[in-house]
């Protein structure tokens, strides 16, 4: 099964958010919506500061980039 990177970044910060095994890029996709919609409610400072989570392969191929402010 593949594996995902999840990242919280912005332009000067980055925090992990861990190796997750799942089915392909689109489960991988709908999982940083996830997180994202999840982060926003939990920590509303984060809100128009440019945050994006960030979801690659294993390998570093960028998958998607799931601005907080646009979900």
């Amino acid at each position: 099964m593949p594996r995902y990177h999840f990242k919280l970044v912005d332009s000067r910060r980055v925090s992990d958010y861990g190796l997750h095994e799942l089915i392909d890029d689109t489960i991988a996709q709908i999982e940083a919506i996830k997180l994202a919609r999840s982060l926003r409610a939990e920590r509303p400072e984060l809100s128009g500061q440019n945050y994006s989570i960030s979801v690659t392969t294993e390998d570093g191929i960028g998958i998607c980039v799931i601005p907080l402010d646009d979900i």
